[in-house]
C-alpha cells in the first residue's frame, strides 16, 4: 500500500513538472447565450476560466483524469472544449445547483451533508460538460481515444455518477 502511494506521488510530481514547463494558452469563445468566455490552460497545473477579468483558478482534475495518454494537442483541444462546455451548460447546471442546495437547506441537513450535495452538483456539471465535449466533435473524440485505455474514462463516469446519486440519496432518504 505504501509503495503504491509512493509511486503515485512520484508519478504526479513528474506530471506536474511536465505541465509546469508549458506556456499559458488562452482562448476566448462566445456561448450560445452571448457570454464571452475566457479559458486559460496552464502554465502549470492550474486552469483559469471565467469572463472578462473574473477568472476562477481551479485544478483540472476531470481533464487530468480524462485526458490521460493523449498527446498535447488532443489533450489541449479536449480540455478547452470541456472547460467551454461548463459555460455552455451553465444555464442548466446553475439552476440545478440552486434547487438542490435550496432543497437541502429546507431539510436542515448537517454541514457535511450539505457539502456532499454541493460536490454532487459539481459532479453533475462535470458530467454535462464531458457529454457536451463528446457531442461537440464525436469523430475527433473517438479518434483521440482509439488507441488509449478506457480505464481512466470509466473511473470518471462511474465516480461522477456515484457522486451525483449520493447527493440525491441524501435528499431522498
Amino acid at each position: 500500500m505504501v509503495r503504491s502511494a509512493k509511486f503515485i506521488s512520484l508519478f504526479l510530481l513528474r506530471k506536474l513538472e511536465i505541465m509546469l514547463t508549458n506556456e499559458a494558452k488562452t482562448v476566448q469563445l462566445r456561448t450560445w447565450y452571448g457570454l464571452k468566455a475566457n479559458i486559460t490552460i496552464g502554465p502549470g497545473f492550474i486552469h483559469r476560466a471565467g469572463w472578462r477579468n473574473f477568472l476562477i483558478p481551479h485544478p483540472p482534475l476531470a481533464n487530468w483524469l480524462l485526458r490521460r495518454g493523449l498527446n498535447e494537442y488532443e489533450s489541449y483541444t479536449l480540455s478547452v472544449t470541456h472547460e467551454f462546455a461548463h459555460f455552455q451548460s451553465a444555464p442548466l447546471a446553475l439552476p440545478y445547483t440552486v434547487i438542490l442546495i435550496a432543497l437541502a437547506a429546507g431539510e436542515g441537513l448537517s454541514f457535511s451533508s450539505l457539502l456532499i450535495i454541493i460536490i454532487s452538483t459539481h459532479a453533475v456539471w462535470e458530467f454535462f460538460s464531458e457529454i457536451l465535449t463528446i457531442i461537440h466533435n464525436r469523430q475527433f473524440y473517438r479518434r483521440c481515444y482509439k488507441e488509449i485505455s478506457s480505464v481512466s474514462r470509466w473511473v470518471f463516469w462511474i465516480s461522477m455518477s456515484f457522486l451525483a446519486l449520493l447527493g440525491w440519496s441524501i435528499l431522498l432518504f
